[in-house]
C-alpha cells in the first residue's frame, strides 16, 4: 500500500446509530465513477451519538486507468444496503488522492482503510 489518501472525519448528524468499524472504501472521480474498489468489510459496530465524530485514515496505490474527472474523493459503502457517504473533497479541482502506476496498463489498484476511531 503506502499512498495516503485522506484522512477522512464523519460527524453523525442524524439520531444515535451503530457505525461498523470498517467500511467498503472506493476512490471515486468527480462523477461519481469509482476508480479503485476495495474489499468488502465485514465487523463489528460500535453507537455513535448525535454530533459524535469518528476519523479514519484510507491508503490507495497503483492506479493504472485513464485521468479521473476531478475532483477525487473517497467513499465508503455501508453494510447491509445502508447506501453509499461520499467524502468532500479538499477542492473541486483537488485529485491528489490518485496514486501512481506501479504496475502495468490495467493492472489492479488499491485501497483500504483503518477502523473508524475516536
Amino acid at each position: 500500500m503506502g499512498h495516503l489518501i485522506a484522512h477522512v472525519e464523519l460527524t453523525n448528524n442524524g439520531p444515535a446509530c451503530l457505525l461498523a468499524s470498517k467500511a467498503q472504501p472506493q476512490l471515486v472521480d468527480g462523477h461519481g465513477s469509482v476508480l479503485i474498489n476495495g474489499a468488502a468489510a465485514a465487523s463489528s459496530s460500535a453507537p455513535v451519538g448525535t454530533g459524535e465524530v469518528r476519523n479514519a485514515l484510507v491508503q490507495d496505490g497503483n492506479y493504472c486507468g485513464p485521468a479521473p474527472v476531478a475532483p477525487v474523493s473517497v467513499a465508503f459503502v455501508l453494510p447491509a444496503g445502508a447506501g453509499r457517504v461520499v467524502a468532500t473533497p479538499l477542492s473541486a479541482t483537488d485529485s491528489s488522492g490518485v496514486p501512481g502506476c506501479l504496475g502495468g496498463a490495467g493492472s489492479a489498484g488499491t485501497i483500504e482503510m483503518q477502523p473508524w476511531g475516536s
